[in-house]
């Protein structure tokens, strides 16, 4: 039983080391690239807000509507002709009554003696987006001049994103070639082709604001004749610049 036991291990042994023999791994090499540019914006968010007075909300609605009126006629007269896309939003129409009333939020006031209602005041939110956006300034000011408060001048944006992503994405690919060929020479060795590229950040960061919802139906107003208001402070408005960003993770192949 000795030699035959022998003999069949001699015989299957040369046959199970060749299977258990693997070619070792070709060296890889895995960088991370990034990319960030910049673009001037093409447009830029304003917010503000319009109110009117008046004894009884109907004539604050009008006051409003008028006030409205005669901002959108100055601002179609502004110098530069800036394209504006107005958009509003939440409209609120309150009671005014004497500073003695003490309001109870648990249960209403009858409108007498002292808490007499003495006026109304309407008050609705505007967002405008202003083309180009360096005239944002002046359309902010001359907002201001003719009586809207809360001003603020937001975020701007691109008319085409493509662009500047594409160019991200760009960069970043040149980012991580450069990396893996430095390493590559560090390392006695060569860069070999791409074996795998992965997109790190799935979705682009951006930095300006959404777009506002859309307007809600307009309010019906009394026609008013406007005479436009000529901008007294001209203010002069850089909005920051539109960045975006890429990051990849590339593997390449090393050359012996």
């Amino acid at each position: 039983m000795r030699p035959m036991l022998l003999a069949a291990v001699l015989t299957i042994t040369p046959s199970a080391l060749l299977a258990q023999t693997v070619e070792p791994a070709a060296p890889t090499l895995t960088v991370v690239g990034n990319g960030r540019v910049e673009a001037p914006a093409d447009f830029a968010w304003l917010s503000f807000s319009l109110r009117g007075e008046g004894p009884t909300s109907p004539e604050a609605v009008t006051a409003l509507s008028a006030n409205r009126g005669k901002l959108e006629a100055s601002l179609a007269a502004l110098s530069g002709k800036p394209t504006l896309d107005v958009r509003s939003g939440t409209l609120s129409i309150r009671e005014v009554r004497p500073k003695a009333c003490v309001t109870n939020y648990a249960a209403p006031n009858l409108s007498t003696g002292e808490c007499a209602v003495i006026g109304s005041v309407a008050v609705v939110g505007f967002q405008v987006k202003v083309t180009p956006a360096k005239q944002v300034g002046d359309v902010a000011s001359l907002a201001a001049q003719l009586g809207a408060a809360d001003v603020g001048v937001n975020n701007g944006g691109l008319t085409e994103n493509q662009t500047l992503e594409d160019k991200a994405m760009r960069e970043a690919i040149a980012d991580a070639r450069r990396q893996a060929q430095l390493i590559a020479e560090a390392s006695g060795s060569k860069l070999g082709p791409i074996l795998r590229i992965q997109d790190s950040q799935a979705n682009a960061i951006s930095n300006f604001a959404p777009a506002p919802p859309p307007p809600p139906p307009s309010l019906a107003r009394e026609e008013f004749a406007f005479s436009a208001s000529r901008l007294v402070a001209p203010l002069t408005m850089t909005p920051p610049p539109i960045m975006r960003t890429a990051r990849v993770s590339v593997t390449y192949s090393l050359l012996r």
